[in-house]
């Protein structure tokens, strides 16, 4: 039997065991949870245009039996490897490899146009929700591409929120674009995008630009506006964990955030996250004889005896038990219901 506590106890027990305020890393979930017909593969492969892919997409989803973008990467990426293996001097494997391209950006394309067209889409009692559940964190960490953080972060009334970013103006003199900085003089960062965002760019100087609307605008109408340009906003997209690792490394912002993760210490709320294989490269950083972390409270949707749920908490019981065979600190696991923090709603 597994005890899954309220979001409620939860918080009150990992304030009783240290002396800060948790962190919190977000998954999907925290999305799906304001709309599941939008924030889900499924939406996202229906209304995927993937102009370019030399099969038809529906084909291709039906084929594979997936509408997961990362399972579909992962697939078209084995079987060019096995096509270039046994057919060596076959073009396919080049077909299939600019197909895994055109799907990498449908993904990105469809969530702009999935996304809600502004942040006024959010009513102000959904957004005092989620600010009343991220002001129970000193940090906030997530995996998310999409608006939905960076808007409730900038709306909200709740004074407790993590709201510094670490994006400001290039000088004081300067107030072009809004560029981050590693130490921003606003004060330290709060909020990082593990994976990057639709609203992160990297401009001709290769700096990380942040759209915001007080410069652009609805963010939205810009990001399509940059898609249609050929831009692509700072996301990683990749499937398999080593890729996304390659993708982190190339970026000095996504190395960073990912080394400020390592170092966060006390307990962590994972919240909306499958910890499937393809977030290894984050869960192995809790893992590590170093983390600091002292506590893990995982979220459980749903029925604790599901093959889902069943799978996430034997991923987590196995991070705490490589943190010992690692010889790490002992590392304190516990469970809570999701739908108790009323996160949207």
């Amino acid at each position: 039997m597994v005890n899954i506590m309220t979001f409620q106890d939860a918080v009150a027990d990992a304030v009783r065991h240290a002396s800060d305020r948790p962190t919190v890393l977000l998954g999907n979930g925290f999305s799906i949870d304001y709309d599941h017909r939008v924030f889900n593969y499924d939406s996202l492969a229906e209304k995927a245009e993937l102009n370019g892919l030399s099969v038809d997409k529906a084909d291709l989803f039906r084929s594979l039996k997936s509408s997961n973008f990362e399972a579909i990467m992962d697939k078209l990426r084995a079987a060019a490897a096995l096509q270039k293996l046994y057919a060596p001097g076959s073009l396919l494997a080049d077909v299939m490899k600019n197909d895994l391209k055109v799907v990498r950006r449908g993904l990105a394309d469809s969530l702009a146009n999935l996304h809600p067209d502004s942040a006024m889409a959010l009513t102000d009692d959904e957004v005092e929700h989620a600010g009343t559940f991220l002001g129970n964190f000193d940090a906030i960490y997530t995996v998310n591409y999409d608006l939905l953080l960076y808007w409730v972060v900038n709306r909200t009334t709740v004074a407790s929120v993590p709201k510094q970013d670490g994006f400001e103006w290039p000088t004081w003199r300067r107030s072009d674009r809004l560029i981050w900085k590693s130490n921003p003089s606003t004060g330290e960062q709060q909020v990082h995008y593990l994976h990057g965002a639709l609203h992160l760019f990297v401009d001709d100087d290769g700096k990380l630009t942040k759209l915001s609307g007080s410069e652009h605008g609805r963010l939205i109408d810009e990001l399509r506006r940059r898609l249609q340009d050929g831009s692509r906003p700072r996301v990683v997209t990749e499937g398999r964990r080593e890729e996304k690792e390659t993708r982190i490394d190339r970026s000095p912002y996504l190395r960073t955030m990912m080394r400020r993760f390592a170092d966060v210490t006390g307990a962590v709320f994972i919240h909306g996250m499958s910890l499937s294989e393809n977030d290894d490269h984050i869960l192995e950083l809790i893992e590590a004889t170093e983390s600091s972390m002292s506590a893990l409270y995982v979220a459980i949707h749903g029925d604790p005896s599901t093959r889902a749920a069943q799978r996430i908490i034997r991923r987590a019981r196995r991070i705490k038990d490589q943190r010992k065979e690692n010889g790490g600190i002992t590392l304190r696991l516990r469970f809570y219901d999701p739908e108790t923090a009323h996160v949207w709603r």
